[in-house]
């Protein structure tokens, strides 16, 4: 079997969240010291890496953990993160290393240019929960952890992937169901 890694056109990637550990531990006091480094303690045990040519941003934690969020990309969040290596590298706040980082979730939208009726779907679609007084979409669990919310309009955002073929799975699975109604 031959793995797609290639998105379908019609979708878009619209946040990537990404995760490494540094395997050390990280002055995060200091960070507001530095130029692109932030931290606020009193709100949040973490700090912030995020300079003028990122598009996501780099959250770090005293024990060395980070976390990449606001990229349209695997490779763009990768990276961030090295990045965000290279700059605390720099002010000497942590030792050279590698990163391994792992796609945690992978959030994209697609607009299938039809109006979808939702009450149809949530009976014929399967692990499906709609609750028009709770929330506008129909909430459908794919397969394992990636979920689609699906409105009226024809959009669809896929939420919990962790690769691009999740995500065109998902696209053609819902594509199925939209064609028959």
């Amino acid at each position: 079997m031959q793995i797609v890694n290639e998105l379908r056109s019609e979708i878009k990637i619209v946040n990537t969240v990404t995760t490494a550990n540094l395997e050390q531990k990280v002055d995060i006091e200091s960070f507001n010291k530095y130029e692109h480094l932030h931290s606020d303690l009193s709100r949040y045990l973490c700090g912030y890496v995020k300079d003028d040519k990122m598009i996501g941003r780099v959250t770090i934690f005293a024990n060395g953990k980070m976390i990449s969020v606001g990229t349209k990309s695997p490779e763009q969040s990768f990276k961030e993160l090295r990045k965000a290596v290279k700059i605390l590298n720099g002010y000497g706040l942590i030792k050279s290393c590698g990163l391994s980082p792992q796609v945690r979730n992978l959030v994209a939208n697609t607009d299938f240019k039809k109006i979808l009726d939702i009450e149809k779907l949530a009976r014929t679609l399967p692990k499906s929960m709609y609750e028009p007084e709770i929330f506008a979409g129909l909430i459908h669990r794919i397969q394992g952890s990636v979920v689609a919310l699906i409105f009226n309009s024809g959009k669809v955002i896929v939420a919990g992937s962790k690769t691009i073929e999740e995500i065109n799975s998902a696209y053609f699975h819902l594509k199925e169901y939209f064609d028959e109604i």
